[in-house]
């Protein structure tokens, strides 16, 4: 990554970069960001696309919630009727 001459703020991008990398499990792929404008705009774009699927799954997960409870007094109501 020749980052022996680097800066303490492109290090500190670049360390940053591959944490964000790392949780986000996307992998280092073969090409990566060069520059530190690269590298921060990598770190949004993952940054968004691991809220965006946090918060689809959890919606998905209260759909999901919300029809079993739904079936749940259904047969509840039914089981009362008879």
């Amino acid at each position: 990554m020749n980052l022996q001459d680097a800066s303490e703020l492109e290090l500190y991008v670049a360390s940053f970069y591959f944490v964000v990398t790392t949780i986000a499990t996307v992998g280092y792929g073969d090409i990566t960001p060069k520059t530190i404008s690269e590298r921060i705009f990598c770190i949004i774009i993952m940054l968004l696309g691991v809220t965006g699927f946090s918060f689809a799954t959890g919606s998905l997960s209260s759909l999901m919630n919300n029809i079993d409870t739904v079936s749940a007094k259904l047969k509840y109501y039914m089981n009362i009727a008879d």
